[in-house]
């Protein structure tokens, strides 16, 4: 049982690991002229950012656990209001991730605003990145900065808090696989840091020939993610709604 949870746990640590804040910030750092020597800068972003997400999940962990030991769960459960609001968000998630497929297939004008707008909030990034390199402080500012913009899409590691509320793992050895958690989400990135000090300029052109796939990438599994917890969520809360009714493809 605890081998799965493990499993579990990084396979939701490596899918946060494709975030702005996780991948995409630091690749764009990667791609500046002066990328080896600002390695360790880069390094204190990332370890701003690993601390952030460790005391937002430390909140989140604590809370959950409170509301565990204070609370049915299933009781909860079967209050409408609360069923309610898992249906309808959970079918407006699915919907957000179907409705963006569709639109990543649309053509030729829809498709250069879409490129447009990722051009005008990677400039906006940039400028961002820019400022933040002046201090240490800078640094630690844009990592908060970009963990604070990613709380609405924590869905991996709240479903990562999740599997540890139900686990039977005592609460410091909770508290250190969420430390270990929020390392191995920047696995991706060290090694990035890693072969850019080995490397150097060598890896210029690869760098930029990756950085609008790395975008893209990144912009899907986001969508695949929001499409799968919508999903989950629509299935539970119809399950609970309407077990009996003929329309009910989860009953």
């Amino acid at each position: 049982m605890t081998i799965a949870l493990f499993a579990q746990l990084a396979v939701l640590a490596l899918i946060d690991s494709t975030s702005i804040g996780t991948l995409l910030i630091p690749f764009w750092l990667l791609l500046r002229p002066d990328a080896r020597r600002m390695a360790p800068r880069i390094l204190l972003y990332l370890g701003a950012l690993a601390g952030f997400y460790l005391l937002v999940g430390i909140g989140v962990l604590a809370g959950a656990g409170w509301l565990a030991k204070g609370l049915d769960v299933d009781s909860l459960l079967a209050i409408p209001p609360i069923l309610w609001t898992l249906t309808l968000g959970g079918g407006a998630m699915l919907a957000y991730a179907l409705f963006s497929d569709l639109g990543s297939k649309s053509t030729g004008s829809k498709s250069t605003g879409s490129n447009s707008q990722e051009a005008v909030a990677q400039t906006k990034w940039a400028s961002r990145i820019a400022t933040a390199l002046r201090s240490p402080g800078g640094l630690v500012t844009l990592a908060l900065i970009a963990g604070l913009l990613e709380l609405p899409t924590m869905l991996p590691y709240l479903a990562a808090i999740g599997l540890l509320t139900n686990s039977d793992l005592p609460l410091p050895t909770e508290l250190g696989v969420l430390g270990i958690y929020c390392v191995l989400m920047l696995i991706p990135a060290l090694v990035l840091v890693a072969l850019r000090v080995a490397l150097g300029s060598h890896m210029d052109a690869g760098l930029r020939r990756l950085s609008p796939k790395l975008g893209k990438f990144a912009s899907e599994t986001l969508v695949w993610v929001v499409g799968i917890v919508g999903f989950l969520l629509l299935r539970a809360g119809l399950a609970e709604l309407a077990p009996m009714a003929s329309w009910n493809p989860f009953k």
